[in-house]
């Protein structure tokens, strides 16, 4: 087979083999399945860094009130 049997072959098949591509149409969305766990997991993360943001700033809060109240003579 020579290189103009396998060009005519490829033309069959409408792929161009004049130097040119042409335009192909838009596929519909691939989702990768790493990255849609990828975005779960970071997900999830968020969502526990905001909960540990919320308790440590609670704990913040009554360590405050702790000292505010052995500034001032108070027990614990």
């Amino acid at each position: 087979m020579d290189i103009e049997e396998i060009k005519a072959r490829l033309r069959e098949r409408g792929i161009p083999v004049d130097g040119k591509w042409e335009e192909t149409e838009a596929k519909s969305k691939v989702e990768s399945p790493i990255i849609e766990n990828q975005k779960e997991s970071l997900g999830k993360i968020g969502t526990l860094l905001e909960q540990q943001l919320e308790q440590d700033q609670q704990r913040v809060a009554d360590l405050h009130v702790a000292l505010q109240r052995l500034k001032h003579g108070g027990g614990g």
